[in-house]
């Protein structure tokens, strides 16, 4: 504990400085005037505002023959090596860079990772105590199951962590089976932001039905990963079209996917059915999200994605696995699709949008359970409070 019991704690963060998530983790904590530090390999591209950020790395001069990719290395590894392996080197990379001697330079009250099975195990290698690791979701339930190399890793990490969060009820049981005891695991929800709650009467499901409106359908996710699908999502698509001619896909993400999926919607005959919005400010996102009948995801654990979605009125349609019960009940406030499955997400979107009265009655639903549980402001002082519990005094 500190000396004090509400004066500012230093707090070291361990994560994917590029992601928003690991960002929006970090902004009110700013914001409540605790001194936030962030390490990472390389100088992130993005500005954090009040973060002092350590890089283990620093750029190189630019050649007079080339722009330098300082990330190109890995992305090349990343191709020839199984995740696993690359995860081991990545720890040896860290700890040459002399992780565990910024930290202690630092001297901060704790240190909080994000994502158990590589920053998480980086964090529990440097050996830095109070360790506090946050599990997202595909780490725990995917990448943790690849193999038993991945499952050691994890189960390291989360036994020498002093707490651990999810972001999902589900994921917090699996958590606990991996040997992690009850008590030092909580679930706390890196929800949306109230902004998304603010035009309830703005969203085209809280209105009647407009005849020359085209049916559609929003996806959000990012484009970097196969994970979430987007892909099935558009074979999907070519099969609605027979159903719903008019029926459009908003693509709102970037990635390095995008090329290959905008071949794809070509090949699939969708050009004049898909759009590619590239990545969306928040107000641009609200407003796509409320112009949208239909929101559709693959998520394996709580998206906050999903629940802006919601909050904003657009009807979700996502994947049936476990972490999604507590959420969606299927047929009330949204519906439920196996993974991978086409045919059925096909079928399923076409009920969505071809039912007004389903949506606008889950467009209320959704919004109140967002209130209740699913706003970041909500989960942030008891966050705070378990960061004062753990917290030591600097050496």
């Amino acid at each position: 504990m500190t000396d004090h019991p509400d004066a500012p704690l230093r707090l070291c963060v361990l994560g994917d400085l590029e992601s928003i998530h690991t960002r929006r983790w970090m902004q009110p904590f700013v914001a409540r005037g605790h001194e936030l530090h962030a390490v990472s390999y390389y100088p992130p591209s993005v500005s954090l505002e009040g973060v002092t950020v350590h890089a283990l790395h620093p750029p190189r001069p630019p050649r007079s023959d080339q722009t330098p990719s300082p990330a190109a290395p890995t992305r090349r590894l990343t191709t020839v090596l199984p995740p696993t392996a690359l995860r081991l080197i990545n720890t040896l990379r860290y700890r040459r860079r002399g992780l565990s001697t910024v930290i202690r330079r630092i001297q901060p009250h704790l240190l909080h990772s994000h994502y158990v099975v590589e920053y998480g195990f980086f964090a529990a290698v440097s050996g830095f105590h109070p360790l506090v690791v946050t599990a997202w979701g595909s780490d725990i339930l995917v990448a943790a199951q690849t193999s038993p190399l991945a499952r050691l890793i994890a189960r390291y990490t989360l036994r020498r962590a002093d707490l651990v969060t999810s972001n999902n009820s589900y994921m917090t049981r699996k958590i606990i089976d991996l040997g992690v005891p009850a008590e030092k695991v909580a679930t706390i929800v890196l929800g949306t932001d109230r902004f998304f709650l603010e035009q309830p009467e703005a969203s085209v499901n809280t209105r009647d039905p407009d005849p020359a409106y085209p049916p559609t359908v929003i996806s959000t996710r990012s484009l970097d990963s196969p994970l979430y699908e987007i892909d099935t999502v558009l074979r999907a698509m070519a099969v609605v079209r027979r159903r719903l001619q008019t029926a459009q896909l908003l693509v709102a993400g970037s990635g390095r996917l995008q090329p290959a999926l905008q071949k794809l919607a070509q090949d699939l005959g969708l050009a004049g059915n898909v759009r590619f919005l590239g990545f969306l400010d928040q107000e641009a996102l609200r407003s796509a999200l409320a112009a949208a009948h239909v929101y559709v995801s693959r998520s394996d654990a709580t998206s906050v994605a999903t629940l802006c979605a919601m909050a904003a009125g657009c009807f979700p349609v996502v994947s049936d696995l476990p972490t999604q019960e507590e959420w969606i009940e299927d047929g009330v406030n949204g519906l439920r699709v196996p993974v991978g499955d086409v045919a059925a997400l096909a079928r399923r979107l076409g009920d969505a949008l071809e039912n007004a009265a389903l949506r606008r009655d889950a467009a209320s639903r959704n919004r109140r359970l967002v209130e209740e549980r699913g706003l970041w402001e909500t989960y942030i002082p008891q966050m705070e409070t378990l960061y004062r519990r753990l917290a030591r005094p600097p050496d």
